[in-house]
C-alpha cells in the first residue's frame, strides 16, 4: 500500500486566466473570475515576478510552475530522490490515469515530468523524462524538445521554475483542452525516496486557461540587437571539441553575423594560438590579424580555452592556475585550470578578459562541486592581482561554468572583482526571442536546457546595453535569412553564444 509519510508544501495555487497580447480576445465560457494581474514569467529561478502566491500560470505558449521542498535543497536532475509534477491537462478524471489514492485522486493524469527519474537498472537516472499517461496508468515518452521544457536555475535551489509548451507539434494523444486549449489544468507535485515511494506530495494547484496561440516554440521575428558604436562587444562560446574546425561555415556565418569585437572560447582544442588566429583570418576577415591567447594542452590539464580580439593584446596571469580540493576520502588533490586571459586595448579602455571552462558533471557538495569551487577562488584571486596592477575599467570573466551543482563557484569567482571592490555583475542574458535563461540544449542526453554558460563584468565602470543569448533555431527563417544564417547553423555546438555590449560609464 502506498504510505504518505509527510506533505510537500507548496505555495497554494490561485485560480489564473491569461491571454497576452497578440492573440484575439479570448472566448470566455468560465464563471470563475479573472485574474487582474498579468505578467510575463522569465524562466531563471527567481520567483519575484509572479503574481501573487499562485504556483502555476499560463500564457498563449506555455503553462508555468513553480515549487520548492521545504528542507531539501538538491540538484533536482542529479539526486537520489525524484520530483514529479503530475499534469490533468484537462482537468478532468474523466482521462488519465487517476490514483486510488488522496490527493493524487482528484487528477485524471495525462502528462508527468519526472526530475531524476527511475532506471531500469535500479536506482535514479540524471536528468528529466517527460510522458503521456493512459487511463490504466501506462507511459508513453513525449519528446522534451517538442514540448519545449525549461527549467531554472540548473543547481541546486530553494525554488524552481519550469514551463510545458502548450502547442507542440506531437501532442501524444493528450485532451484538447487545458493545456492544448482553452479550459482548466490541475497539478500535483510528488517527491519520492530512491525506491520510488511517494514520501510527499503538494495539494492539487488548479489554473484556468483562454486561448492557445499556434506556431509551436516561441520565436524571435526580429534580429539581436546591434551593438552601439561606443560599446564594446564581449562573446562567450562553448564550441564542442574543436568543432569550427570541422565545420568552419556555420561558426563563421554566427560569428559574423554577431560581429563580437572579443570572443571567449572554450573546448577549441585543436592548435595553438597561431592556429586560432589563422582561422580567423580566413574565415572572419577584418583587415588585420586577429589577436588570440590560447591556453596549451587540452580539456584535461587545463586547455581549450582562448581569447580572441579584434584589438590588440598583451598576455596576463601566464600560462597555467592550479586548484586545490578535497576529494571523497579527504585526500588533497590538485588539478590544472582551463582558463586563459589577456589585456586588451579596446577604443575605450583597458579590458581584463578572461575565459574559462570549470569542471563539468557531479551535484551539489560532490567532488566535481567542490573542484568547481576550488577553481572559480584560484581564479579569483590571479585575476583580483592583476585587476589590481592593471587598473582596467573593463573587467569581464566568460565561460562554461557547469553549474549543475551548487551556486557558490559563480559567487565565488566574482567577488570583489569590480573596479569598486563590488562583485563583477552577471549579463542578464535571456535567450534572444524567449523568455529564459539557458545557454546549452543536447536532445540527445535526457537533461533538460539549462544556463550553464554565464558571462560576468564590471559594473561600476561599464554598463550592459545589450546582453542575450543566441539560439539560432528560435528565429524566423526571415529572420535567419536576413543575418546571413542558414538553418541549422546553431547546431554546430551543444552550447549557444552569450553576447553583452559593454558602454564605459567611468
Amino acid at each position: 500500500m502506498l504510505r504518505i509519510m509527510t506533505t510537500l508544501r507548496l505555495t497554494p495555487i490561485a485560480l489564473i486566466t491569461a491571454f497576452l497580447a497578440g492573440c484575439p480576445p479570448p472566448s470566455r465560457t468560465s464563471t470563475e473570475p479573472m485574474h487582474a494581474e498579468f505578467v510575463t514569467v522569465v524562466v531563471d529561478g527567481d520567483i519575484g515576478e509572479w503574481p501573487g502566491d499562485s504556483s502555476a500560470y499560463a500564457d498563449e505558449h506555455y503553462l508555468y510552475l513553480r515549487f520548492s521542498v521545504q528542507g531539501e535543497r538538491d540538484t533536482i536532475q542529479a539526486s537520489s530522490r525524484g520530483i514529479t509534477l503530475l499534469v490533468d491537462a484537462d482537468g478532468s478524471t474523466s482521462t488519465g490515469y487517476v490514483s486510488p489514492f488522496a490527493p493524487m485522486n482528484e487528477l485524471g493524469v495525462d502528462l508527468q515530468l519526472e526530475f531524476s527519474p527511475l532506471s531500469p537498472r535500479g536506482g535514479r537516472a540524471r536528468g528529466v523524462r517527460l510522458s503521456a499517461v493512459d487511463g490504466a496508468g501506462n507511459t508513453r515518452p513525449l519528446s522534451k524538445e517538442d514540448f519545449d521544457i525549461v527549467f531554472a536555475p540548473t543547481y541546486a535551489s530553494s525554488w524552481y521554475e519550469v514551463r510545458i509548451n502548450r502547442t507542440p507539434e506531437n501532442a501524444g494523444g493528450l485532451p484538447e483542452t487545458g493545456l492544448l486549449g482553452p479550459g482548466r489544468i490541475t497539478t500535483l507535485a510528488t517527491y519520492t525516496d530512491d525506491t520510488g515511494a511517494i514520501v510527499a506530495f503538494s495539494d492539487p494547484m488548479t489554473v484556468t486557461t483562454d486561448i492557445v496561440c499556434p506556431g509551436g516554440r516561441r520565436t524571435a521575428a526580429f534580429a539581436p540587437p546591434e551593438k552601439p558604436a561606443n560599446a564594446v562587444r564581449v562573446l562567450s562560446w562553448n564550441v564542442l571539441r574543436s568543432a569550427p574546425m570541422d565545420n568552419p561555415g556555420a561558426f563563421a556565418r554566427i560569428l559574423t553575423a554577431l560581429a563580437p569585437d572579443v570572443i571567449l572560447l572554450q573546448e577549441w582544442e585543436k592548435g595553438d594560438a597561431a592556429a586560432v588566429q589563422d582561422w580567423f583570418d580566413r574565415n572572419i576577415p577584418i583587415g588585420h590579424s586577429w589577436s588570440v591567447r590560447k591556453a596549451p594542452g587540452d580539456l584535461t590539464n587545463g586547455g581549450g580555452v582562448a581569447v580572441v580580439s579584434r584589438f590588440p593584446m598583451t598576455a596576463v596571469l601566464g600560462e597555467s592556475l592550479f586548484s586545490q580540493y578535497k576529494d571523497d576520502r579527504g585526500a588533497d588533490r590538485r588539478s590544472a585550470i582551463r582558463s586563459v586571459a589577456g589585456s586588451i586595448e579596446t577604443p575605450h579602455g583597458q579590458m581584463l578578459a578572461l575565459s574559462t571552462h570549470l569542471k563539468s558533471g557531479g551535484g551539489k557538495d560532490g567532488i566535481e562541486d567542490r573542484r568547481r569551487i576550488a577553481e572559480a577562488r584560484a581564479i579569483n584571486t590571479t585575476f583580483a592581482a592583476v585587476a589590481t596592477a592593471t587598473g582596467a575599467p573593463f573587467r569581464v570573466i566568460g565561460g562554461d561554468m557547469n553549474l549543475v551543482g551548487s551556486r557558490p563557484p559563480i559567487d565565488v569567482l566574482r567577488a570583489g572583482l569590480d573596479t569598486d571592490n563590488s562583485d563583477l555583475t552577471p549579463a542578464p542574458a535571456l535567450v534572444h526571442g524567449d523568455h529564459a535563461y539557458y545557454t546549452w540544449r543536447d536532445a540527445g542526453t535526457a537533461f533538460a536546457p539549462g544556463r550553464l554558460d554565464w558571462i560576468v563584468y564590471s559594473d561600476a565602470s561599464a554598463k550592459a546595453v545589450n546582453a542575450f543569448v543566441f539560439d539560432e533555431s528560435r528565429l524566423t527563417d526571415e529572420v535567419r535569412a536576413s543575418m546571413g544564417l542558414q538553418r541549422g547553423d546553431g547546431a554546430a555546438s551543444d552550447h549557444m553564444p552569450t553576447v553583452v555590449d559593454l558602454v564605459r560609464i567611468r
